[in-house]
């Protein structure tokens, strides 16, 4: 299964009917359908033919109502004679008001259905090529958010790089600053190096983002192995965001180094470039 969009364009034509399908974002999957009375009995056959193709998105399917001198249309009058006798029972039984006409009856729509079996292939048939040509947007849609999202995903697995190095430095670092800042307080009087080292690794442990730099790294390849994946990704890319978003500003938090804080605020943009693509795909 190729990854979608959400949005996308269809249209199918058999014989005189007319089928379009829209789509639109929706966290799961809704499906409108729009279409002439006498075709009211077919509804259900449709939504299982838009479901066997698509998992989410708001999706409509619009049938124009044919030209009447080309389509015939019957009534199915036994149904139509069970209404009306329920209706007058109903009516005696309750001491109702009013007549049970032809504007009551009409407006059961599964009393009318179409006459020639062949409008019902044709029927089918401009409904699967809707489908098709809908689908086939949402893929070439879906492929371009994916490519997007993976060039992204790249950038921020550099802007991670870069604080990983950096965070290497800081370690190395910590000892060195401590100790000039100790001499400066201290003057000529001797420092215990045993207790440098404590103090230098009790300053480090209050600002080390090792395990933040780990699952982020985690997050970055497991999210392209989902990109890869050509499955539903949507909710499982939209996981991955959030669970990102949280070790980053973790990571935020527990340093003020300058050039960490930095490359953390360029990977939260980037981060919110994702979620916004992400929203569109399936």
């Amino acid at each position: 299964m190729n990854p979608q969009s959400m949005t996308g364009y269809g249209r199918g034509i058999a014989g005189n009917i007319k089928v379009e399908a829209r789509s639109i974002n929706h966290k799961n999957l809704d499906i409108q359908i729009k279409l002439p009375s006498f075709l009211y009995q077919y509804e259900n056959e449709i939504r299982k033919l838009v479901k066997s193709r698509f998992q989410r998105g708001h999706i409509e399917i619009s049938i124009a109502k044919p030209e009447s001198d080309i389509v015939k249309i019957k009534i199915n009058k036994p149904l139509a004679m069970e209404y009306y006798n329920a209706l007058v029972s109903i009516k005696n039984e309750l001491s109702l008001q009013g007549e049970i006409d032809i504007n009551v009856l009409a407006s059961y729509r599964d009393i009318f259905c179409l006459e020639e079996e062949a409008k019902i292939e044709e029927l089918n048939g401009a409904v699967e090529a809707a489908l098709r040509d809908l689908e086939k947007m949402r893929i070439e849609e879906g492929r371009n958010l994916v490519d997007d999202i993976a060039v992204r995903i790249q950038i921020l697995s550099r802007y991670m790089n870069d604080i990983e190095k950096r965070r290497n430095e800081i370690i190395v670092d910590t000892k060195q600053r401590l100790y000039e800042r100790l001499k400066e307080f201290l003057g000529d009087i001797i420092i215990d190096e045993s207790r440098l080292i404590q103090e230098a690794a009790i300053l480090i442990e209050r600002a080390d983002i090792t395990e933040e730099i780990v699952r982020v790294k985690s997050h970055l390849n497991y999210a392209m192995e989902v990109l890869g994946s050509g499955d539903t990704i949507g909710k499982k890319m939209d996981f991955l965001v959030q669970e990102l978003r949280r070790e980053i500003n973790t990571a935020g938090s527990k340093t003020n180094d300058v050039e960490i804080v930095n490359n953390v605020i360029e990977m939260k943009h980037e981060i919110e470039k994702i979620k916004e693509q992400i929203q569109n795909l399936q």
